[in-house]
């Protein structure tokens, strides 16, 4: 047999003591995520973490983290004051069933202004109606409430319908993207009722459009979405809202909207 036989027969059976090697790698692998035997289910259902999660929220200590929220809500007290925003909820089913008016409703927000001054300066700016054309929250939608989550508002855009947001103009980031600006930290975490949080679309991608979380602990937020506040008074009216509402895909059964907002 010649060389350039050999060297052909040499590789045809390199090639198949390969194939064999990898069929019978496949058939002794411990098998695919959430293959049967490993009980990953079972452990993800009881919050111990499986091969999902890692043990990565489970092992999450929520009196520290509130507490560090607490401190970051402290420093606004040393720097420049604590500053409050309103929104004023209006139900307009409620007008169908008999009173002269829909109710009305107050929830009043403390804002984490030394620690995020960008992302509540838009906030702030958002709550303000200063002529017929500056964007403003006031008129926007509910447009999504999540049982498990929260309520998602703040479309400011003609459409109101959630797709899309747009920032104040004082807050305009980069020309690629000038309705959004950049996430400015995550300092505060979701581990207790009453966060607000802006809802981007992805990395420094935060427009108008926010969510109030109406659980205690909603740890798949964190790092994903920037907190900048809290709900001081008024989450009993929120979590209402989440229980009661009839939705559709999440999508709201009544016009949920917010008739009025300002700074306190």
């Amino acid at each position: 047999m010649n060389s350039a036989a050999a060297a052909s027969t040499v590789s045809k059976c390199i090639r198949a003591l390969s194939k064999n090697c990898a069929s019978a790698n496949r058939h002794m692998s411990t098998g695919a995520r959430g293959a049967r035997g490993h009980g990953w289910l079972h452990k993800y259902r009881a919050g111990l973490g499986g091969r999902h999660l890692q043990g990565r929220y489970h092992k999450r200590d929520n009196a520290k983290l509130a507490a560090v929220n607490e401190e970051v809500f402290a420093l606004n007290d040393s720097v420049n004051g604590s500053k409050k925003a309103y929104l004023d909820f209006e139900v307009e089913d409620e007008k169908a069933k008999g009173g002269d008016s829909p109710t009305i409703q107050r929830v009043t927000i403390e804002l984490a202004t030394a620690a995020l001054p960008k992302t509540c300066q838009n906030f702030l700016a958002l709550c303000q109606k200063e002529d017929e054309g500056n964007l403003t929250y006031e008129g926007s939608k509910v447009f999504k409430i999540e049982p498990k989550v929260g309520i998602c508002l703040g479309d400011v855009t003609e459409n109101n319908d959630g797709l899309q947001g747009s920032c104040h103009s004082s807050s305009n980031g980069s020309t690629d993207s000038p309705y959004s600006f950049e996430h400015e930290s995550v300092v505060l975490s979701h581990a207790q009722k009453g966060m607000i949080s802006m809802l981007s679309t992805g990395l420094d991608r935060n427009d108008s459009r926010f969510v109030i979380t109406t659980v205690d602990d909603a740890p798949h937020l964190d790092g994903k979405y920037v907190a900048f506040g809290r709900v001081s008074e008024g989450i009993e009216l929120l979590e209402d809202l989440v229980k009661n509402t009839y939705t559709k895909k999440g999508m709201p059964g009544v016009n949920i909207k917010v008739a009025k907002c300002g700074i306190l």
